[in-house]
């Protein structure tokens, strides 16, 4: 099942990250170093989306990614 909540984006060395609640941790059953699939929802404001965008490194200016070495993820 899935949780909603609201998180502010804090300084995280040279990073933006989040804070999950402990019982959302502890209720779902994850411990430290699992892996969790995190959705962000679009603003309703241009302003607000374009930074989501560019934090996600979502630009539809540039070119497509490509891989230095095709053996890793």
């Amino acid at each position: 099942m899935a949780e909603v909540f609201e998180a502010r984006l804090r300084k995280i060395g040279n990073s933006l990250g989040i804070l999950v609640p402990a019982h959302i941790i502890e209720g779902l059953g994850f411990h430290k170093g699992d892996v969790i699939h995190v959705a962000i929802m679009p603003s309703d404001t241009t302003k607000r989306n374009e930074l989501i965008f560019e934090l996600t490194g979502v630009d539809k200016k540039k070119t497509s990614f490509k891989r230095e070495k095709e053996d890793r993820y």
